[in-house]
Order: C-alpha cells, then sequence, then structure tokens
C-alpha cells in the first residue's frame, strides 16, 4: 500500500493526516510517497519518523519514494536527518553546512539524549530570540528536557520518540516538536492514583494533562513540563497542538488577547505529538 505525503501539511491540519495515516498504519509494507512540489513543516515530520519508527519495532517495513529528488521537500528532510535517524540510507548529492534555524530530528532514547536535545533547541532558540529573552530561554531549556524525559519515562516506546525544531525567518516564526508512538496520555494518566477512576476520555486527559502539577504517578512526583510548556507558549503568543488517542488540543489566543483550548476528535494517533508555532519576537 501507498500513503502520499499532501502537498502543504501544516500544524492545524494534522488531523487529516492521522485520518489518512490511520488507514494504512498495519500494512505489512508500505510506501510513503513524497511528490513533487512538496512542502513538509517539522512539526509533520516527527510524527512521521514516530510512526515509521513503530512500524519498524513490529518488523512492518517501510519504504520512500521520491518523485523528485531535487526538491525542497527531500532535501529538507535529509537536512533535517530525517533519514538518518531512521537508519535509512540516501544519497546526499550536496554538502552539508551548519544551519542556525535547523535543529535536526533526533531519537531521543534516554535521558541523555533528552539533555543533549534540550541543549542544542535552547541554542537554537537563543539564535532567534536573542540575549535579550534571558527569561525566556531559561524557561525553554527546561521547558525542552522536560518534554524529552516525559518521552523517556512514560511512552513505553523510547525508540519511537524524536523533537527537532525549525526557524522561518521570512515568517518571523519557528516551529519545534516532539512525537512518539506509545500509549499516549489517556493510559499514562489512567496509572495516576487520583485520577485513574475517571478519566475515560483522550479529550479530557489533554486538557488534564496542562495543568500543574500532574503526572502519572500523582502528587509524589510532580508533571511540570506540559504546564510549563502551556506557560511557555502563551508567553509568546504562539499555537500549541497536543494530539494523543482520538483528540487533538489547540491552545491559541482568541480575542482581547485571551488564551483558549479547543479539543477536536481525530483519527486516532497511537502515541503523543506536540508542537508549538510560534512568532518570533521582535521580528
Amino acid at each position: 500500500m501507498e500513503i502520499v505525503i499532501p502537498k502543504s501539511l501544516w500544524p492545524r491540519q494534522f488531523g487529516d493526516w492521522t485520518s489518512a495515516w490511520d488507514a494504512v498504519a498495519e500494512s505489512e509494507a508500505l510506501r510513503v510517497v513524497l511528490p513533487a512540489g512538496a512542502f513538509v513543516a517539522p512539526c509533520i515530520v516527527a510524527p512521521l519518523a514516530a510512526v515509521i519508527a513503530s512500524r519498524a519495532s513490529r518488523s512492518l517495513t517501510t519504504s520512500f519514494r521520491i518523485e523528485d529528488a531535487t526538491s525542497d521537500a527531500f532535501r529538507y528532510l535529509q537536512r533535517s536527518d530525517f533519514f538518518r535517524a531512521l537508519d535509512v540510507a540516501v544519497d546526499e548529492p550536496f554538502e552539508r553546512h551548519e544551519a542556525p534555524s535547523l535543529v535536526a530530528l533526533r531519537r531521543i532514547l534516554d535521558t541523555r539524549v533528552a539533555r543533549e536535545l534540550a541543549t542544542d533547541l535552547g541554542d537554537f532558540l537563543e539564535g532567534q530570540l536573542g540575549e535579550k529573552s534571558t527569561s525566556v530561554l531559561r524557561f525553554a531549556r527546561f521547558v525542552f528536557e522536560e518534554l524529552g524525559a516525559n518521552i523517556v519515562q512514560h511512552s513505553r516506546a523510547t525508540a519511537t520518540g524524536f523533537g527537532l525544531a525549525q526557524a522561518y525567518p521570512t515568517r518571523s516564526r519557528f516551529q519545534f516538536a516532539f512525537a512518539d508512538a506509545g500509549v499516549g496520555f489517556l493510559a499514562s494518566l489512567q496509572e495516576n492514583p487520583e485520577l485513574g477512576g475517571r478519566l475515560h476520555e483522550d479529550g479530557e486527559a489533554l486538557q488534564i494533562a496542562l495543568e500543574p502539577r500532574v503526572s502519572k504517578q500523582g502528587p509524589g512526583n510532580i508533571g511540570s513540563g506540559l504546564s510549563l510548556l502551556r506557560d511557555f507558549t502563551d508567553r509568546l503568543e504562539g499555537d500549541l497542538l497536543i494530539a494523543s488517542g482520538e483528540a487533538l488540543l489547540h491552545r491559541r489566543t482568541i480575542g482581547s488577547g485571551a488564551r483558549a483550548n479547543s479539543v477536536s476528535r481525530i483519527a486516532p494517533w497511537k502515541g503523543a505529538w506536540l508542537c508549538v508555532d510560534a512568532p518570533l519576537p521582535d521580528a
């Protein structure tokens, strides 16, 4: 079977992607098609890597068909280390250079890698925001490490966890994303003795996960990463999108500068996906 990556796929269209993927996810042999003229946003690269890694862990094969090997989308997947992170060999007919606007895709296998990725993401954000945003940067570095550690500690599928970031100076915005194909928020939070008996829906689990001091272990183990991610995104007035199970939460600015969550139903995403799409301050 084949799945074709849409020519334009942005974070708010994630539900369209999960619907297409759900139809082919368990195919014994799957081909991912990158059409000519496609654009691939970093917030989509991370979950694509997660589901392919999940397939590999279950001995399901995934191949690629690239319609235009000179396309910007294919070059972006190469430069963002998409194929390297998945141990897929592809020719790179270009010379690599350090890209200050990119943090390449990394598989988060343990807390050491989570810390390294957090450092790289913090350095990336400092390069975009500048030293005048010192308090935001301190905040961000801690959030990044917490998000990576969450994959290691809670997903039960560490080999499917990935993170990356990309800045778009011409759009005055940046994105970063984390994704895994693990148990998801609902199953994880149901292990919390204070929540397990009353949590039954994915959307409810996403809402509760953003509250302070919530984790699967209960109050003895404070889960601060997601609530701080919410606060970090609010501070930048960016879009925060989180998907797990059959729910997609979108937190954004509404009228008069207020922030609000909306939750929609999507085809199942087996794991957790977090994406931030935010403006570059003073850009």
